[in-house]
């Protein structure tokens, strides 16, 4: 009726996705397969097709189907575990995606009665998010990645749980995500970093191997990033600058402080991207027992463990 004026909400936003897309290839594909599968295994039919049943299990394992639908109860302290960040978009119009695994903090994670499984369901969430929500299509997309090293030590080397954590991540990224990395930027690495690199090289693709960049913390590192990334380049990624020179993080406090409004945001932890992302967790379905979901960002200092700085 034209006449009625009351409010009326939109129906819900429909937050299921399939393992295809529309172009992706699947379609007109005989089996089904997407376009990324058949690359991945350089067109070798039954090798795609394997990869991409397997995909298909992971992803009923995991209920990635629906993930995005269900709330994110742990989303806040994983943020805190790892920092890593949608800083905004490359000259070439790819998102970014900073992380810092060097920062990973097994001691927050204890104190939120996390484990590394809770991680890398998150990692989905994120990706999930970023290829349904931030970039629906093509289905062609991809990203930028910048693995900031920095606070990288042979310490990492001898935790076990760190090298499972990081070799569980890898694998799951190349065999659910191919083709979808543009640009790996490896930052702030240190001279033995080859050591460390020997024992991811093998999980990856010659593809992936070829698109790595490795830098080391100075005016070429600067240079480089400002080339890839363009307006977007954070602050804190550049050598010199007084976010970078000045910046100690203390095992067990937060990374950085979410901000309250969208004009505050910045190329950087605190992007457009992060923002919105964190505004749609919000607003989830709620139980009362999803604190992290629950509770507003300027309550969270009570009801986690680790503290805000």
């Amino acid at each position: 009726n034209d006449n009625d004026t009351t409010d009326v909400e939109p129906p819900p936003r429909n937050l299921t996705f399939g393992a295809t897309k529309p172009h992706d290839g699947s379609l007109e594909d005989p089996d089904g397969i997407p376009s990324r599968f058949l690359t991945m295994k350089k067109n070798d039919r039954t090798e795609a097709k394997e990869s991409f049943e397997g995909h298909l299990a992971w992803r009923e394992e995991y209920g990635v189907a629906t993930l995005l639908s269900r709330p994110h109860r742990k989303y806040d302290v994983c943020k805190a575990m790892v920092p890593h960040y949608f800083a905004g978009r490359d000259p070439h119009n790819n998102i970014i995606f900073v992380q810092r695994p060097a920062m990973l903090d097994f001691e927050l994670m204890r104190k939120n009665n996390s484990t590394i499984d809770d991680l890398l369901l998150h990692y989905i969430y994120v990706i999930e998010y970023c290829w349904n929500i931030f970039e629906p299509g093509p289905p062609e997309g991809v990203m930028t990645n910048v693995l900031d090293m920095k606070g990288l030590s042979f310490r990492n080397m001898k935790n076990q749980e760190y090298i499972g954590f990081g070799k569980r991540f890898v694998n799951m990224m190349s065999s659910n995500y191919p083709g979808r990395s543009y640009k790996t930027l490896v930052i702030n690495a240190p001279k033995w970093f080859h050591v460390l690199y020997k024992v991811f090289k093998p999980l990856l693709r010659e593809s992936t191997r070829q698109k790595i960049v490795i830098l080391k913390a100075g005016e070429q590192q600067d240079t480089a990033l400002k080339f890839y990334l363009g307006d977007a380049l954070p602050r804190d990624l550049i050598s010199n600058s007084k976010d970078a020179t000045q910046e100690t993080h203390v095992a067990g406090t937060r990374y950085f402080l979410p901000v309250e409004e969208r004009e505050q945001c910045e190329p950087g932890p605190n992007s457009i991207f992060e923002y919105d992302m964190r505004q749609f967790v919000s607003l989830l379905p709620l139980c009362a027992h999803h604190l992290f979901c629950c509770y507003p960002f300027h309550h969270l200092t009570r009801v986690c463990s680790f503290s805000v700085h």
